[in-house]
């Protein structure tokens, strides 16, 4: 590699390290929300990969245990920065949340509590619920779904909704695209389907013990943030004692009003069951897995490409990750839209994103921003 190389590279590391960083310190509302963060970011702003390779990274990753989002930052990161850049890209968006994480857990430890956060996220919530809309329009579009795609996006966002498990619906669409290329290859004069284009402990555990729970719940997190918090409250409280419910429930509070991934209420619980090493040492752990998993993911890809069978299965995963992502949307209408004000800044929001589709890291900025005015402004009547 030529000097020249080497400083391209480098740039390249950089842009996505900076670039993931603000994207994971605005990434309020869980994966969901953050895909559609990224979506903007990275693919209708910079272009760094196109619509259909976005599709078949989400389609991927939602079947992998792991975080979603920080996979996909990994990903991303390696498309465009090489080994360097697929590790800048995920320890770049975990960063802010693990930090503020950490800064919440030393605050509970010496005060009992943490700091109230509803003001922020107030103005965040209706943003995300806009973003995130806008993201399935994008996506539903990019797919082309015929009549009976479209059903099975449907029929996923109403499963999901009223309580189905996500990888059950994920695994049921990816049979349903399975058995479409079974029904084309048994039919070869028929013409195929349009392809995709597509967070004061009781007990004082030791490092070793506490690396390994959540190491277990790393490898174990398939499904989102609810699997993750029903593996703690089994390992922590119901098995160990080494926390108690409510302490647990503080955890998930931070988890939930801090950017970035759910695995923030894992750094706080580390901080407060093992100090600032337990803290690092799980905020390592639990991502573990992922980055093992997403080191082999290039090759995973390549080989799903080379194998129609296996490119209809991950087509109807993707199917079925929309449709997924559809029933999260209207879940975070159902908490984020509270009364006129927030109506009014999620449809704000949606015509900002209409006109410019790439501007969704500034309007969750300016969610955040207006939630913190908001407080303010009440302290002062």
């Amino acid at each position: 590699m030529t000097a020249v190389d080497r400083s391209a590279r480098r740039r390249a590391t950089a842009e996505v390290f900076w670039v993931f960083l603000r994207i994971g310190a605005l990434s309020f509302g869980g994966p969901a929300a953050t895909t559609g963060l990224v979506h903007s970011k990275v693919v209708l702003g910079l272009k760094w990969i196109d619509r259909r390779d976005f599709l078949d990274l989400a389609g991927m990753v939602s079947v992998l245990p792991g975080p979603n989002a920080v996979e996909m930052a990994m990903h991303i990161g390696r498309h465009r920065a090489g080994r360097v850049g697929f590790l800048a890209g995920g320890v770049a968006f975990i960063l802010p949340g693990a930090v503020l994480a950490t800064v919440l857990g030393a605050l509970y430890v010496r005060y009992g509590t943490t700091p109230a956060a509803a003001s922020l996220l107030y103005g965040v919530k209706p943003v995300v619920v806009a973003v995130t809309a806008w993201t399935v329009i994008r996506l539903a579009g990019t797919a082309r779904p015929r009549h009976h795609r479209a059903v099975l996006m449907a029929a996923v966002a109403i499963a999901y909704i009223i309580g189905v498990d996500e990888l059950l619906l994920l695994g049921v669409a990816g049979l349903f695209g399975f058995a479409a290329h079974l029904r084309r290859a048994a039919r070869p004069d028929r013409p195929g389907a349009a392809a995709l284009v597509l967070a004061v402990p009781i007990g004082q555990p030791d490092l070793w013990s506490l690396a390994g729970v959540f190491l277990k719940a790393g490898a174990l997190l398939f499904g989102g943030g609810a699997v993750l918090l029903a593996l703690l409250r089994g390992e922590l409280v119901v098995d160990r004692r080494w926390i108690t419910e409510t302490q647990l429930l503080d955890a998930i509070a931070v988890g939930q009003v801090t950017p970035g991934p759910v695995l923030n209420t894992a750094t706080f619980l580390g901080y407060t069951l093992g100090g600032l090493p337990g803290a690092l040492i799980v905020t390592i752990v639990v991502v573990l897995p992922s980055f093992l998993l997403m080191a082999a993911a290039g090759p995973l890809l390549r080989l799903i490409r080379a194998h129609d069978w296996a490119r209809a299965t991950l087509d109807g995963i993707t199917l079925g990750a929309i449709g997924v992502l559809a029933g999260v949307t209207v879940e975070f209408g159902r908490t984020g839209i509270i009364d006129p004000l927030t109506a009014a800044v999620a449809v704000g929001a949606a015509l900002i994103l209409w006109r410019r589709p790439q501007s969704a890291l500034v309007l969750v900025a300016a969610g955040a921003a207006f939630g913190l005015l908001r407080l303010g402004a009440q302290h002062h009547l």
